[in-house]
């Protein structure tokens, strides 16, 4: 059996949540879910190649994330924008070296 980097947790969430949603999208999604992290898992116990697991992603994303250019372009900037900030925070000891 191949797998084991997060001790099959996949299978666990697939045995207790697929097809108990009550609910049939609810019950699609963690079906495709499960898959992601089934991927994952075996990426990270060298079955399957980095490429396989982030196609497994960009389908996921593609599926039940409706997202928009402008909105991932936003998430990126929100980030750049956070990261400037911890690190202007953390070499604030610098201010007035010049």
């Amino acid at each position: 059996m191949s797998g084991g980097h997060y001790n099959y947790m996949y299978c666990r969430i697939e045995d207790e949540y697929v097809d108990r949603m009550y609910d049939s999208q609810l019950n699609e999604m963690m079906k495709d879910l499960c898959k992601l992290l089934h991927d994952l898992e075996w990426w990270k116990s060298c079955d399957y190649s980095e490429d396989t697991y982030r196609r497994t992603v960009t389908e996921f994303k593609k599926k039940w994330f409706k997202q928009t250019k402008i909105d991932v372009q936003k998430q990126i900037e929100s980030k750049f924008e956070q990261t400037k900030d911890e690190l202007l925070k953390e070499f604030e000891y610098l201010k007035g070296d010049e």
